[in-house]
């Protein structure tokens, strides 16, 4: 009778050993091979760094992933790139430089995964920041002014201020300068290209 209880006991452990090994393999060790394999030679995409990066952190705490999405969709799963958001759909390696990827939570704006791609002006983003409306009628994407100064103009006004047109209620002698943190949002907006060449990845997940 002890015999066959610690049979029992050892076989009943055993099954939960195997459990946990088949388990570990299945969610562990198979995405880390098919997910985050390193990529290589031209298929590494750009890492970020400097202004970018902490423009990166700046994108994060202004929210910004609760409207757009940094994920461009296949073709057979809705028309982003039919739509020019990207030239292929997004995968895995596109975001291995990043340690927190905003994928996004809801598309409310555009896909912004290849967005340094179409907008290459960073005074089109300062406008678009400081007043939406001037750039999309009826948007509801909320002003972020306060990534802006006010500062006198003495003198020659500085290329960098946005135009008079642009900021009613701002007195004449003075001029809207993006903030650094402004600058560093756009320098990442901008650093948005997911365009670099990962062929083969491209047709084994297709």
């Amino acid at each position: 009778m002890g015999l066959k209880m610690i049979v029992r006991q050892f076989i009943w452990m055993l099954g939960i050993l195997s459990c946990f090994i088949l388990g570990w393999i299945v969610y562990v060790i198979v995405p880390n091979q098919v997910l985050d394999t390193p990529p290589r030679g031209e298929e590494t995409p750009p890492p970020d760094f400097g202004l970018v990066k902490t423009g990166q952190k700046i994108y994060g705490a202004n929210g910004c992933a609760g409207c757009h999405t940094q994920v461009v969709r296949p073709a057979n799963m809705g028309s982003d790139i039919a739509r020019g958001w990207g030239s292929r759909r997004t995968l895995p390696v596109d975001y291995y430089h990043e340690r927190n990827p905003f994928l996004g939570i809801v598309r409310m704006g555009s896909d912004l995964s290849n967005v340094g791609t179409r907008r290459k002006d960073p005074h089109w983003f300062y406008i678009l920041l400081y007043n939406p409306d001037k750039i999309f009628p009826g948007t509801i994407m909320p002003p972020y002014r306060y990534l802006f100064r006010k500062v006198r103009a003495e003198g020659k006004r500085n290329p960098e201020a946005l135009p008079q047109e642009l900021t009613p209620g701002v007195p004449s002698e003075l001029q809207v300068l993006p903030s650094p943190e402004a600058i560093a949002l756009v320098a990442y907006l901008l650093s948005l290209d997911r365009t670099y060449p990962i062929e083969t990845r491209a047709k084994n997940h297709e």
